[in-house]
């Protein structure tokens, strides 16, 4: 049996594969700006620990507690991934790549592999980063539309699914132009009170949410032009618009609660651009990666969800 006829950049696991996978996973729209807290080394799962209970009391000579400091935990779990992409050589040898292939049997060029490479770490980004907030939620909750994105579990479906722990509500109908305001109004007015005027808390919105927003205050100040510092704020709170955010969705947390996990500092991580025709017969390039990912939320209780439910 042949040996697999390997073309640049060729495979790579463990730690050789990480300046290609991480660089794939960690140019997410929400990773690469620090909107959320990573953690690169997930095996399989990791802790969160959360301290509770603290109390503050009077000074006394003798140790007396003053309360009862509660260690909790919440269980971030990182899903098992895989993009894997297919092109036909053949279909390269008849058009631009042509010049630069000898032969019928000619494998595909390096600069190409390269190219291929480059666009599978940008579908990664982006898959990664569509998952990291709208994975297994749907947006409209009407279940009309159903789950779009499923690769693993979002910040929103983590957040939905602890409805009754923190400050959430339920938004029915799409959000318009004439009624943004007013949900936003009620996302920070419900704000829970561990991050009430927290000046590191933030609004974290869509960006179709946000134009809205912007519609919304021309009509209000009946300005069509208005600056970037009111349009980026809401009763004194900074609004973060990540790409992967869904519409009709709000929160309202700090980023140090809000957390993706993944395994780029493992070794259980591969990247791979492979020709087989020496090896299946098969005319073709494949491009593989492999890693993990996962979201979670410390703390429920300190965030503030609303979210479309009809």
């Amino acid at each position: 049996m042949a040996n697999a006829n390997i073309t640049h950049p060729g495979t790579y696991a463990g730690e050789a594969a990480r300046p290609y996978v991480a660089a794939a996973v960690l140019s997410a729209d929400t990773i690469a700006n620090g909107y959320v807290s990573v953690i690169e080394n997930v095996h399989s799962k990791a802790v969160l620990r959360k301290f509770s209970g603290a109390i503050l009391a009077d000074a006394t000579c003798e140790f007396t507690g003053s309360g009862s400091l509660t260690l909790g935990e919440a269980i971030l779990e990182a899903k098992a991934l895989q993009i894997n992409e297919q092109v036909c050589n053949d279909d390269l040898r008849s058009t631009w790549e042509s010049a630069q292939m000898r032969g019928q049997s000619s494998a595909a060029p390096a600069d190409f592999t390269t190219f291929v490479a480059q666009y599978v770490a940008a579908k990664v980004a982006e898959g990664v980063e569509r998952n990291l907030w709208a994975g297994d939620f749907d947006s409209d909750g009407s279940g009309a539309g159903g789950v779009v994105y499923d690769s693993f579990t979002g910040i929103c479906q983590n957040l939905k699914a602890e409805y009754n722990a923190g400050t959430m509500q339920q938004l029915g109908g799409v959000t318009t132009a004439a009624n943004i305001l007013g949900r936003l109004a009620g996302l920070t007015a419900e704000a829970p009170t561990a991050i009430a005027g927290d000046p590191e808390a933030k609004i974290f919105m869509s960006r179709g949410m946000a134009q809205l927003y912007y519609q919304a205050l021309a009509t209000t100040y009946n300005q069509s032009f208005l600056n970037d510092g009111l349009v980026a704020r809401y009763a004194g709170y900074d609004i973060i618009t990540p790409g992967g955010m869904p519409n009709d969705a709000f929160i309202l947390s700090r980023k140090d609660n809000l957390y993706f996990g993944t395994n780029l500092l493992t070794d259980h991580i591969q990247a791979s651009v492979l020709d087989l025709q020496g090896v299946t017969g098969d005319d073709v390039t494949r491009v593989i990666m492999k890693f993990s990912g996962g979201t979670q939320i410390v703390d429920a209780a300190s965030a503030g969800f609303a979210y479309r439910t009809s």
